[in-house]
């Protein structure tokens, strides 16, 4: 397959399911990084968040904030990877009459 070629049939399915997947992963990511690093826990609120992608459950702590940014900038650039291949980002188009 050639950068910027746009994927179809079966195969688009399943990058479709990754994009999404990958999506549910950046959601969970930043409600992590929202708990662990508002006020509430500089006043000894939330110590540890779970993550629950639906297919399993990871706990972290404070101490995994940074990797969590770092986690929740591949997911972005994986997502934009991935609607890139699926076609979904604007781009230029010609648009031809058909008469």
């Amino acid at each position: 397959m050639l950068i910027g070629e746009k994927i179809t049939g079966s195969v688009s399915d399943f990058w479709n399911d990754e994009l999404e997947n990958a999506k549910i992963l950046l959601v969970e990511v930043e409600k992590a990084i929202k708990a662990l690093t508002s006020d509430m826990v500089s006043s000894g609120g939330v110590q540890s968040y779970t993550l629950n992608t639906g297919q399993d459950s990871q706990t972290v702590t404070r101490a995994d904030v940074s990797q969590l940014y770092a986690r929740r900038n591949e997911l972005l650039k994986s997502i934009d990877d991935l609607e890139r291949k699926l076609g979904l980002h604007g781009g230029a188009r010609i648009i031809v009459p058909a008469y």
